[in-house]
């Protein structure tokens, strides 16, 4: 190997040619829609929100906590593969353009991830902030060179064996993080900004770049931490697609079997059993399902008491059920479920049961909760509302958005 760079502007090329396809997908979702709603919604009551908000609302401790977080998180994405511990391990010397742009790549990357919250936030920080923390621009500035230390920093971190060691290393940076955003949005003195930075720059050259003179590479550590950067977009898409490449992960819980009887017949057919089962068991259904609720409870207290949490009651129903269509596919890659003597039909019935049951429940929770923070007319029309769609959506657009 002559040109680590091109080996890395293949492997770039062949994950966005793949991301790309699936953000075709989600773009032509319906799903998508009910976010752009959501975000509709979200954008109106922000303004409402922020005037609610009293005088003594500690927003610089919300900056801090958002943005050292945001800092310290500096996973560096390399596109390593499981073989090439095996096949790069005799090129490793070859390879340092390779691992350089991958830290510049991440850097960018990154870089418009804080940008994007920092935008969000920023009718907040012109409320709260603005007066002592001084202009918007210089502090993104500030926040970008941050972000470059901790993504170099975060890769020499990568070249230790244990876990304790990187866990510690990754706290020594939050520490260092959380000070320098304290400092950065109270509105301190610049000088306490400069001597935080000549820290991390001190920290960079006297201790974290001499360890890649008596570390190696851990290709192992590499390889599972791009497989989980690649895992969490799978799961994304595997919101609105079937993912061949999806790994799920499956829990026994088998404190949770009882469940299995009340979401649908389960002894009807293989079906009604196995789709119940890999509810309970898959964080892909089941977690995302109380997620959604909890979600939507809290969305519903938020606003106040009219239609919009008819709308939004409307929309989380929706949202899952298009998360449970994908029930239909799990078994797919699995021959020996084909054996089973089942008819099509049988199969639909375990879908639409399973989905119905779980709108139901969905329902009966939001409605609860309209009990308490809206009039009876909202609760009651919510209660026709959430129904309807459970039935109809159950029957008809599960199936729907399975095709």
């Amino acid at each position: 190997m002559n040109d680590g760079m091109t080996l890395w502007r293949e492997r770039v090329n062949a994950y966005w040619n793949m991301a790309i396809r699936y953000l075709r997908l989600i773009g032509n979702s319906g799903f998508l829609f009910t976010v752009y709603v959501l975000i509709i919604i979200g954008s109106y009551y922000y303004s409402v929100f922020l005037d609610w908000l009293p005088h003594s609302f500690p927003a610089v401790w919300v900056f801090v906590a958002v943005f050292a977080h945001l800092l310290t998180r500096s996973d560096v994405r390399t596109f390593v593969k499981p073989a090439d511990v095996v096949f790069l391990l005799p090129y490793e010397s070859k390879l340092g353009t390779y691992f350089k742009a991958s830290k510049w790549y991440t850097t960018v990357l990154q870089c418009a991830v804080i940008l994007l919250v920092l935008v969000i936030l920023s009718p907040l920080f012109s409320q709260y902030l603005a007066s002592e923390a001084g202009s918007l621009f210089l502090i993104f500035v500030f926040l970008t060179v941050a972000k470059i230390w901790n993504v170099f920093a975060s890769w020499e971190e990568q070249r230790f064996q244990g876990d304790s060691e990187r866990h510690s290393h990754f706290l020594l940076r939050g520490i260092v993080n959380i000070t320098f955003t304290f400092f950065l949005f109270s509105g301190s003195h610049s000088l306490f900004i400069v001597a935080t930075l000549f820290i991390m720059l001190g920290l960079w050259f006297l201790y974290y770049k001499r360890l890649s003179e008596r570390l190696t590479i851990k290709w192992d550590h590499l390889i599972e931490v791009e497989q989980a950067m690649l895992l969490s977009f799978y799961r994304v898409a595997n919101a609105f697609t079937d993912v061949p490449q999806l790994k799920n992960k499956v829990r026994p819980r088998h404190y949770l079997n009882w469940l299995i009887n009340g979401l649908t017949d389960s002894n009807k057919s293989v079906y009604h059993y196995l789709f119940s089962k890999s509810f309970i068991r898959s964080n892909d259904y089941g977690g995302i399902y109380i997620r959604l609720v909890f979600i939507a409870a809290i969305v519903i207290i938020a606003l106040p008491s009219g239609w919009l949490q008819l709308v939004v009651l409307l929309l989380f129903l929706h949202m899952m059920t298009t998360q449970l269509s994908t029930l239909w596919y799990h078994y797919d890659t699995n021959m020996w479920v084909d054996l089973y003597p089942v008819d099509i039909d049988m199969k639909k019935n375990a879908l639409s049961q399973l989905t119905f049951r779980l709108l139901i429940i969905m329902s009966g929770v939001q409605v609860g909760v309209l009990l308490v923070t809206s009039t009876w007319q909202i609760t009651a029309t919510g209660l026709v509302i959430a129904i309807a769609y459970a039935y109809i959506g159950s029957q008809k657009l599960v199936h729907k958005r399975r095709k």
